[in-house]
């Protein structure tokens, strides 16, 4: 990987060389949204998409970071914000997240049921230690767009949350965002 300068904004940031990229359709993420019949609904409408992620992962033999940017378009299945499918790190390493563009929410979790959530506004910094699950959800009306930095690696556990699901759900409220307990929520 070669040194890289480029301006701390969404469009300087979307500029970069990925080695993969990932778009989420409303499809892929069958399972991960509570109301099982809008998002039925929504999918029978269209197979819209809910986010992309690009990926610049470390190679190297070395000591490196590994960084990747995610933009979550914005909108709701049934009153439950889009998001991401989150996940747990399977190995060890921390996360840093970083806005550029848009609001967001942090969602977290332990496996023991433990949860925290964080708002995510530019100019923010977020911070994910080793043995907490996490998701972002876009709250807001345009594109919700940060960059994450990992260690080079890490083994991703997305099976646990598509069964178990976070302890939280974000839901367009009459003036905004509101939390709510997750019913389907299973701590494991």
């Amino acid at each position: 990987m070669l040194p890289f300068g480029l301006p701390l904004t969404a469009e300087g940031l979307l500029q970069l060389p990925a080695t993969k990229t990932i778009s989420r359709r409303l499809s892929d993420m069958r399972g991960y949204y509570a109301d099982a019949e809008a998002y039925a609904a929504r999918l029978a409408a269209e197979d819209s998409l809910i986010y992309t992620f690009w990926e610049t992962e470390y190679t190297g033999d070395t000591r490196g970071l590994s960084f990747g940017i995610t933009e979550i378009v914005p909108g709701t299945v049934g009153r439950e914000f889009h998001m991401t499918k989150g996940h747990f790190h399977a190995s060890d390493g921390d996360e840093i997240y970083l806005t550029l563009k848009g609001r967001g929410k942090l969602l977290l979790q332990t496996r023991q049921g433990e949860a925290r959530t964080y708002d995510m506004t530019p100019g923010g910094i977020c911070y994910i230690p080793t043995g907490w699950g996490h998701r972002t959800v876009n709250v807001g009306a345009e594109p919700f767009i940060f960059v994450s930095i990992w260690p080079p690696h890490i083994v991703h556990d997305y099976e646990s949350v598509q069964k178990y699901g976070f302890p939280q759900l974000m839901l367009q409220g009459d003036s905004g965002p509101v939390e709510a307990p997750n019913p389907r929520y299973q701590a494991g």
